[in-house]
């Protein structure tokens, strides 16, 4: 009786062990299953108001999904349910992560260059505070704090501006407006390639400086090609702007791995330097051979009132958030002509002790060149 007794009180212990386990595995399961019904959810809506089908290649899905993170919860998983019920996938081309802080709002935004209108949809935190069974029987209206519907066609917008006014000044996609109507429409142009939308995604939208940077990348490639395995391109981004965050994907010359020193000038450098050079000094660029220990540098510049020129923009008489959308449309044209803008100002070779002197703190790199 005793020894039954004991091995009951041991069957008993390690169940109560166990449960613990049980129910993270089953919390686990329920929270990651809600997450995919979400996404799921989320493109059921977008497939009904925009009037459109599973497998249909004029849709772009765009989501800080897996970037996000709601009430402690990892929010990959939508990103299934989004592809489970449109077809939709990052090897097509029309699926899309952009960067945001994990501290931002979870959302999704779906558009059709065929009628040229977008759905945002927002995430409600409160909402996958929920059991299973009570997600389920949630209404759109209470999982969604804000669903929204409007144009983003550029020419659209552009030729009713009272509509345009209405999207970017109403916030009709909760502040993501340039953002997503910027990536939305270069997209959708012939012309529109996957490493440069993965670039602005990774920037966080599209802006003219995105658009530089693809420029001085195809500059560079051009003029100082890597040849061999044991080279690899290193920026010293004096000064900064968005162009680096293009370079850091395009050439994985990442701060971290000391592939880009990011310094700034101060106004009245930056006004001597365009005085003495005509142009905007955009930086340093070495093509270093890693075996050699030596390399080739450029000075570059990049002439900003050449491109605003260009473009058509430098007496814009538009509505005021059109501006830099119409620019980067239109410096699509220059992609592959980046020498319009682009100038070599000096071109030196590098060794390891100059390469240092140029990456240290307390050493002016544009001084270490000979350039100001």
């Amino acid at each position: 009786m005793g020894a039954n007794m004991n091995k009951k009180i041991i069957t008993l212990i390690l169940l109560i062990t166990m449960m613990p386990g049980i129910v993270l595995a089953q919390s686990a399961v329920s929270e990651s299953t809600i997450v995919d019904e979400l996404g799921s959810k989320a493109a059921k809506i977008a497939m009904e108001e925009l009037k459109f089908e599973k497998g249909d290649r004029n849709i772009l899905a765009l989501t800080d999904a897996g970037y996000a993170e709601v009430n402690g919860l990892t929010t990959q998983e939508a990103l299934s349910g989004i592809a489970k019920e449109t077809g939709m996938n990052e090897g097509d081309g029309n699926f899309f992560r952009v960067l945001r802080a994990n501290n931002k709002p979870l959302w999704f935004f779906f558009f059709n260059k065929a009628t040229g209108y977008a759905i945002y949809i927002e995430v409600e935190d409160k909402s996958l505070k929920r059991s299973s069974d009570e997600f389920e029987a949630m209404s759109n209206d209470q999982i969604f704090c804000k669903i929204s519907r409007a144009n983003a066609d550029l020419r659209y917008l552009l030729n009713h501006t009272d509509e345009g006014n209405a999207t970017f000044n109403g916030k009709a996609f909760n502040g993501n407006e340039f953002a997503l109507v910027g990536i939305a429409n270069i997209w959708a142009q012939p012309q529109s390639t996957f490493d440069f939308l993965q670039a602005a995604c990774f920037h966080d939208h599209l802006c003219p400086g995105v658009t530089g940077g693809y420029m001085i990348a195809k500059y560079v490639e051009k003029v100082l090609p890597i040849t061999n395995g044991s080279e690899s391109y290193k920026v010293i981004a004096i000064p900064q702007w968005c162009k680096d965050d293009l370079l850091q994907l395009r050439w994985d010359a990442t701060p971290g791995k000391s592939g880009m020193f990011v310094m700034a000038l101060t106004d009245a450098e930056e006004k001597a330097l365009n005085l003495k050079y005509k142009t905007d000094v955009s930086g340093i660029y070495v093509r270093w051979n890693e075996t050699a220990k030596k390399g080739d540098a450029l000075v570059l510049g990049f002439n900003w009132t050449t491109m605003y020129n260009l473009t058509g923009t430098d007496n814009w008489k538009g509505p005021s958030w059109a501006t830099m959308l119409v620019m980067d449309i239109r410096m699509m044209d220059y992609w592959n002509r980046p020498e319009v803008a682009i100038s070599t100002l000096k071109e030196f070779t590098v060794d390891q002790d100059m390469l240092a002197m140029m990456q240290n703190a307390g050493m002016h790199p544009l001084k270490v060149a000979g350039v100001l």
